[in-house]
């Protein structure tokens, strides 16, 4: 794995202009009477403001935090982002449980107006909505989300069919049963 410098400076350059977010990885030391560790800390901000936070957003994943950590798993992640197609962004699966993926996408300036429905369907994650809606403004909530999968249709009664009573008659069932 690249140094942590080289792959912010790789992440950052996929930023659209104008955007004040910024990514940040550091370890801080930790020290104790039975020894020391590093804490790995990930978070992103939009201007003054942190969106994501690891490990603070992902307690509940944390559970041997700081000896067992996401933070590879992340770097992993960024690195598979810079590396996939641009035509290939909005459909990849990536194995994302952080949601930092989102945050990528809204900021990305490969992904233009021309695919600003389909973004808007697929961002859940409310910093990853921020950065969008900075992005683009007025366009971002002027934009219709793309339509996901098509449901079945839903089959609706006939008027005045509801209403209707049921018949308890058994003679319908005559010749149905043997």
């Amino acid at each position: 794995m690249k140094p942590w410098s080289k792959l912010q400076r790789e992440v950052s350059k996929l930023f659209a202009e104008g955007l004040r977010l910024q990514i940040q990885c550091r370890a801080y030391r930790m020290a104790s009477a039975s020894g020391s560790t590093d804490l790995p800390r990930y978070w992103c901000t939009l201007g003054k403001d942190v969106i994501w936070d690891y490990p603070r957003d992902f307690s509940e994943n944390a559970t041997y935090y700081p000896y067992d950590t996401d933070v590879s798993s992340i770097s992993s992640l960024l690195r598979e982002y810079i590396d996939t197609p641009t035509d290939q962004l909005l459909s990849f699966a990536f194995a994302d449980r952080w949601q930092i993926v989102d945050i990528l996408l809204a900021a990305d300036r490969r992904i233009g107006r021309r695919r600003l429905p389909e973004l808007k369907a697929r961002l859940t994650h409310p910093g990853a909505i921020a950065i969008a809606a900075t992005r683009w403004g007025r366009e971002w909530d002027d934009a219709v989300p793309a339509l996901g999968p098509a449901s079945p249709p839903v089959v609706e009664a006939a008027p005045g069919l509801a209403e209707a009573p049921i018949s308890t008659d058994s003679s319908l069932l005559r010749g149905l049963t043997s």
